[in-house]
């Protein structure tokens, strides 16, 4: 075999960087929604829905069933105990009279609403810097604050007029299929049409969907990482940050790619790929 000529040009490498919309940073949303859809699926609990002064007493107990005596005023019967009633009659059908499921565990509601309020404001309002270390912390004390307390959460839904958020198997299925939907095609379609493609010699960059690509020399031009937003960057990025490429020669840009994945991995794998055209122009 022939040997290698010293200084020969390396086979062609390339790295694409791809820019993700704020969107992404919504995948615990989906991904607690089924969480909490399976577990309330597991516990098959049911919700029986009455009026506001209606009484229940045990009338019998043995070894096989409790029974219970609903007692609800006249006028005011409601088509759940109606049914019910009826279907009890019916051999067979007696699984299903109240088919709505429903968890009692009184913190699943309001973690999974805090869950989606939080992942709003983040992906919304940047918190940079100290700022973002001070509300993560006031959080954290505050959880544990009330989670240290014997049935914290319950009396504190208590005190605030019985508010205990309850929601229904349906309701986490729809809320998380409607944003995995949403986040999976952002991802792996759109975002897809937002990159930068990095080779040896030159970058090819499109900023948007649809836009044209441009093309740039790498002659003397600069990659900074920004990841100073404790909760975008860290918590939810998986280690992302917003890229900045600034271009040399007459006509200077400023090229912004918001949202790239494992930032710091990747700037290290470009500065290996364009130190190899120096080493080869300088042999």
């Amino acid at each position: 075999m022939p040997a290698s000529t010293p200084g020969a040009t390396p086979g062609k490498r390339e790295i694409t960087l791809v820019s993700h919309s704020m969107l992404f940073y919504w995948w615990p949303i989906w991904l607690l929604g089924f969480t909490m859809a399976l577990i309330t699926w597991m516990e098959d609990h049911r919700l029986a829905i009455v009026p506001a002064d209606t009484t229940a007493a045990v009338t019998s107990s043995d070894e096989k069933a409790t029974t219970y005596a609903i007692a609800v005023k006249k006028g005011q019967e409601t088509k759940s105990l109606s049914e019910a009633a009826e279907k009890s009659k019916t051999p067979g059908e007696t699984t299903r009279i109240f088919p709505t499921r429903v968890s009692t565990k009184a913190w699943m509601g309001p973690l999974f609403c805090v869950v989606l309020l939080l992942t709003v404001v983040i992906t919304n309002v940047p918190l940079r810097g100290l700022w973002s270390f001070l509300v993560l912390l006031m959080m954290l004390i505050l959880a544990l604050s009330i989670s240290l307390i014997p049935n914290g959460w319950d009396d504190l839904l208590r005190t605030l007029g019985h508010l205990h958020i309850y929601i229904n198997m349906a309701g986490y299925l729809f809320i998380a299929t409607v944003v995995f939907v949403l986040w999976a095609v952002s991802v792996f379609i759109f975002d897809q049409r937002t990159y930068i493609v990095i080779t040896p010699g030159q970058i090819k960059v499109c900023e948007h969907v649809g836009a044209s690509i441009r093309t740039f020399d790498t002659v003397g031009m600069s990659f900074e990482k920004q990841r100073d937003d404790l909760f975008r960057h860290w918590l939810l990025g998986f280690f992302s940050g917003d890229l900045i490429v600034r271009t040399s020669g007459a006509e200077r840009e400023t090229l912004r790619l918001p949202n790239v994945l494992w930032i710091g991995w990747r700037l290290e794998e470009v500065q290996t790929l364009l130190a190899e055209k120096a080493t080869v122009q300088g042999s």
